[in-house]
């Protein structure tokens, strides 16, 4: 599966359930911790900062997987992120809880992102991304090998799995990723669902005329909302799939919006 042919536009279905933990014993939601920290890494291009679909920080250990996760907590089809996923022999561990060690961290393999798609209310599929840095033309032996490693071990779990390339999330559309995810804070987006359904319909049944500020300020008005609110839910209304903004353009409170599927 190559999550960029998924069909859109698609909304997040209404009423979908994630467990506490996946069928592997992982836990799901705010619940899980990432193997791998952000500040364990010695590089400079580290960085973490809160989620939208779960209210939690994401621990990203490459400016490519920062602009991946923000990417993906705008995708509609998509209800958890779990970075630095951590995979391990379930006999090695259950030797070392015998024992009452620590399993070895060298015994655990990570995956760089492990996403939950929701089909519909009750059906959840687990898909991982290995993101590669666009900069290496080639890729090496070792790495060839590890991606091998990484699939099979997926489609063992009846999960799928695919490597992106750094360069398939641009800086526009990091930046403009950042900035809805400002506006969002760290409310639950599925609380003020209803909300962002009814702004978005409106918002895009309308005149887009003059910028991003005028445009969410009338639609404010009109629904008796504040404007800080109506920007929090224009961010929620694009993570949800209600709206779909086009990241070819530079998304600007002083700028005009474009909207996608309109």
């Amino acid at each position: 599966m190559d999550m960029r042919d998924l069909t859109l536009p698609y909304c997040t279905p209404e009423g979908f359930e994630l467990p506490f933990r996946d069928p592997y014993g992982v836990p799901h939601g705010t619940n899980y911790v990432p193997f791998n920290r952000a500040s364990d890494m010695n590089i400079a291009t580290r960085a973490t900062f809160a989620g939208v679909k779960v209210a939690r920080t994401h621990e990203a250990c490459s400016l490519n997987e920062a602009r991946a996760i923000a990417s993906f907590n705008f995708n509609p089809y998509v209800v958890d992120i779990r970075e630095q996923y951590p995979v391990y022999s379930q006999d090695a561990y259950n030797r070392a809880r015998v024992s009452g060690k620590r399993m070895a961290r060298s015994r655990v393999m990570t995956y760089d992102v492990v996403l939950t798609f929701a089909f519909d209310q009750s059906r959840l599929h687990y898909h991982g991304v290995s993101i590669k840095d666009a900069s290496k033309t080639e890729l090496s032996d070792r790495d060839k090998k590890r991606m091998e490693r990484e699939e099979t071990a997926f489609a063992k779990r009846g999960w799928t799995w695919q490597m992106m390339l750094g360069d398939n999330f641009s800086k526009r559309a990091f930046g403009n990723h950042m900035l809805m995810r400002s506006w969002i804070g760290r409310i639950n987006i599925y609380s003020s669902r209803a909300y962002a359904k009814a702004f978005a319909t409106r918002l895009s049944g309308h005149s887009l005329e003059g910028s991003l500020n005028e445009i969410v300020a009338r639609n404010a008005r009109y629904m008796g909302i504040s404007r800080d609110y109506a920007f929090t839910l224009f961010g929620i209304a694009v993570s949800l799939g209600y709206l779909y903004v086009d990241h070819r353009e530079e998304l600007r409170v002083d700028r005009p919006l474009t909207l996608l599927f309109r």
